[in-house]
C-alpha cells in the first residue's frame, strides 16, 4: 500500500522535498507531484520496514532539508 503525504507549499520547499525523496530512494519509490497548495509525495514499494515509519522519517527529513535551505538563504554572504 502506498503512503501519500501532502506538504504545504507555504511551509516546505520543493527542492527540500525532492532532496528527501533522493535520500529515501533506497527505502521506497517516491513520486512527487505538485498542486497549487501542496507538494504531494507518494511512497510505494517499501519492503523490509514499516511503511508508516518510513513515511514519518521521510517527513522529518523533508522538514530538515527545508530548514537547512531556509537558513542558508538567510545567511549574509561572506566578504573577504
Amino acid at each position: 500500500m502506498a503512503e501519500e503525504i501532502a506538504f504545504d507549499r507555504s511551509l516546505y520547499l520543493l527542492e527540500a522535498v525532492a532532496a528527501a525523496a533522493e535520500v529515501y530512494s533506497g527505502h521506497a519509490q517516491v513520486e512527487l507531484t505538485q498542486t497549487a497548495d501542496a507538494i504531494v509525495a507518494k511512497l510505494s514499494g517499501i519492503v523490509g520496514h514499516d511503511p508508516q515509519t518510513v513515511a514519518r522519517a521521510f517527513c522529518n527529513h523533508a522538514l530538515y532539508e527545508t530548514i537547512v535551505r531556509q537558513r542558508q538563504e538567510g545567511l549574509p554572504e561572506e566578504t573577504p
